[in-house]
């Protein structure tokens, strides 16, 4: 090898050496500056979230609690239609917290307990009861009527549709259609309507000492947020936060004689316990030897594959409805599809459809923001990620 071809091999290797050495100094540079762009990116999603975490947790609120130290929050169970701005008050249970007394009144209301109605309403004598006060009177006659039964008002508000109490149903963990029939049955029952509320008063109580923490944590808190989003209430979530942490403070579990059930008017029922575990064989028990009997209305002997069907259908042609779907996604019509695949897509496709109906944007920001705390707290990462994107288009929020 000559000299001047190993000059010219020298040159050619430093050449080279210098161009990678520069070109690693580029791309480490680029690397620095595509993670800080990374990072601001994250960071730009995680603040629109985290202020809507702040916004439901700040802890600046008013103090739910009179003068009294008592907070009475007026339960309403509500059969609303498609397109119904009211419906029967189903279910009617009034709670009573006294944090002086470290002690909870539950308070139930039969839904055929007598009540007037506004002028012209009424058709028959059984039109006249309260649960019709809500249907035919609007739902704020109806709390007037409530009210002057329980001869007490309520100083909150928390209403549940159908579709959210299956939402909650199976939040809890508990079987979704078996546990709605428990507290749908008042066929069973001799006596009817009273024990029926009577058993929602029961199954609230069992609720409150299963799930009510001894200590709140991060993960209760997670949970809570969930059922707080899936009711309509005039307590903020700061002091559904505070009432919860006045009930946990009183030990229910290991002092369940604390929580105590009435009803008014006065009727003569039991305490049938809620027992997930037998409640198909308690139904068949109840239910099983009048079924021939019942109106269409109150057992329909349709299965549940087939109810579930109707259901899928009416969501897959009713997408292109505005009125549908804003009704679907502020009665998170979705709870009702019982395939948890099936339900996912759904939530998250009337979703998208309803964030177009939306004029604002941070309403829309809000809606897409609720939806990725709720996904993120039951583990639907993929379905977080899918709704991170429309965060970050609906914000502007680009990787330079």
């Amino acid at each position: 090898m000559s000299k001047k071809f190993r000059i010219i091999l020298a040159v050619c290797l430093s050449s080279l050496f210098v161009f990678f050495l520069l070109s690693g100094i580029f791309w480490y540079r680029q690397l620095r500056v595509n993670s800080a762009n990374l990072r601001a990116h994250d960071q730009a999603i995680e603040d629109i979230i985290n202020a809507r975490r702040i916004d439901t947790n700040n802890s600046v609120a008013v103090d739910p609690f009179g003068d009294d130290q008592i907070v009475r929050v007026l339960f309403i169970g509500l059969d609303a239609r498609v397109g119904q701005t009211s419906g029967h008050c189903d279910s009617i249970q009034l709670i009573s917290v006294d944090d002086i007394a470290g002690t909870v009144d539950i308070t139930a209301v039969p839904r055929g307990t007598y009540s007037p109605l506004p002028p012209g309403k009424g058709a028959t004598s059984s039109d006249y009861y309260v649960s019709n006060a809500c249907g035919l009177g609007g739902l704020e006659y109806g709390i007037k009527q409530i009210e002057k039964i329980l001869g007490v008002k309520a100083d909150y508000l928390v209403v549940v549709g159908f579709s959210e109490a299956l939402g909650i149903i199976r939040s809890l963990g508990l079987p979704t259609t078996e546990t709605l029939q428990w507290l749908r049955n008042r066929h069973g029952y001799a006596i009817g309507e009273p024990q029926r509320a009577r058993n929602h008063s029961t199954f609230i109580k069992q609720m409150m000492i299963k799930f009510v923490p001894a200590k709140i944590s991060t993960l209760n808190t997670a949970l809570q947020y969930i059922v707080y989003k899936l009711v309509k209430t005039d307590l903020s979530f700061a002091q559904a936060q505070k009432i919860v942490e006045a009930v946990s403070a009183m030990d229910i579990v290991s002092h369940p004689e604390k929580i105590r059930l009435m009803m008014k008017p006065l009727f003569i029922v039991q305490d049938i316990p809620y027992d997930p575990e037998h409640i198909d064989e308690y139904l068949d028990q109840t239910l099983g030897p009048v079924k021939q009997w019942l109106a269409k209305d109150d057992y329909s002997g349709v299965s549940g594959a087939t109810v579930q069907e109707k259901l899928l259908s009416v969501i897959q042609n009713s997408q292109d409805i505005p009125e549908f779907i804003t009704w679907a996604c502020q009665n998170n019509l979705w709870l009702q599809i019982e395939d948890d695949n099936k339900r996912l897509l759904a939530q998250y496709d009337l979703i998208v459809k309803y964030l177009a109906l939306l004029p604002n944007q941070k309403d829309r920001e809000s809606v897409i923001a609720d939806y990725i705390i709720e996904m993120e707290n039951r583990g639907e990462l993929d379905w977080r990620a899918q709704a991170q994107k429309l965060l970050e288009k609906e914000a502007g929020i680009v990787i330079d």
